[in-house]
């Protein structure tokens, strides 16, 4: 029977063993480090307490899961329409703190007002294409924009995207049919972990450039807690799981290491 031939498609080890799910994991993992450790660092130009940014990387994990178990059911296109959503809520994070650094006046405000607004649900975020606008020209963020293929691989794979969130293609909608035998569905799976490789990379870049901070080990805040000097130059050490992530995502490419060992705060190995 149909039903049958397709349950064995997507319960195949080679479908439910594929890398994209233990990439997945891995990313998912990150951000949930990432939201720890950022926690204590309070953005200024917000009424906040807390940092805001740690429930975004949350947010961010969430739709990774989601994306995670739409595969494990045989929902292609579903999961590629949640990784249209990962690169948006992506750029929408990185945008939010653009703003927030480069609109900070202490002397005006400790309020950066469209960023307090965002916070309150009463500001529509940016287009994509303002978003991007804002980076290529922002003093924050304009040396590391090169580095990217915003014109190219980017753009491309975002109005892919766009058509499996629109049913622009007849192809696309079977890709969530798992009741159908389509023979494909595997390298789907390789497209699914190509854009989300390259949405991960883009971010990680631009955490350790704009906020490297984040990515700190915890020694320097341990002893200070602790009531204890810290070591020497413990304030630029490296996480070991922020150090995995640049060695397996940005070390890669050359040039964008360099640049970011450069930049950041911290010393990269």
């Amino acid at each position: 029977m149909i039903m049958e031939h397709v349950n064995s498609e997507i319960n195949k080890k080679t479908y439910q063993n594929h890398h994209v799910f233990e990439e997945i994991e891995y990313m998912k993992d990150f951000y949930d480090s990432l939201s720890f450790t950022c926690f204590q660092f309070i953005p200024t130009g917000t009424h906040g307490i807390a940092n805001y940014a740690s429930y975004v990387y949350l947010a961010l994990k969430g739709t990774l899961e989601s994306i995670r178990l739409s595969l494990k059911s045989g929902m292609i296109t579903d999961a590629y329409a949640l990784a249209r959503k990962y690169y948006d809520d992506v750029l929408a994070e990185i945008y939010i703190d653009v703003t927030r650094k480069d609109k900070y006046d202490w002397q005006k405000s400790f309020i950066v007002e469209d960023v307090d607004k965002w916070l309150r649900d009463s500001l529509w975020m940016s287009s994509i294409k303002g978003m991007k606008k804002a980076f290529k020209e922002s003093p924050s963020t304009k040396d590391l924009y090169p580095f990217f293929a915003w014109e190219g691989c980017l753009k491309k794979n975002r109005v892919f995207l766009d058509d499996c969130v629109h049913g622009s293609r007849y192809r696309g909608m079977l890709l969530n049919c798992p009741t159908i035998a389509i023979g494909y569905r595997e390298k789907q799976l390789d497209g699914v972990s190509i854009v989300l490789k390259q949405f991960f990379t883009l971010h990680l870049a631009f955490i350790f450039y704009l906020n490297g901070e984040y990515l700190m080990a915890s020694d320097y805040i341990d002893c200070l807690d602790m009531n204890e000097t810290p070591p020497e130059g413990s304030e630029s050490w490296i996480s070991p799981y922020a150090q995995e992530a640049f060695d397996r995502y940005i070390k890669p490419y050359a040039r964008l290491a360099a640049f970011i060992k450069e930049h950041c705060v911290l010393e990269i190995k």
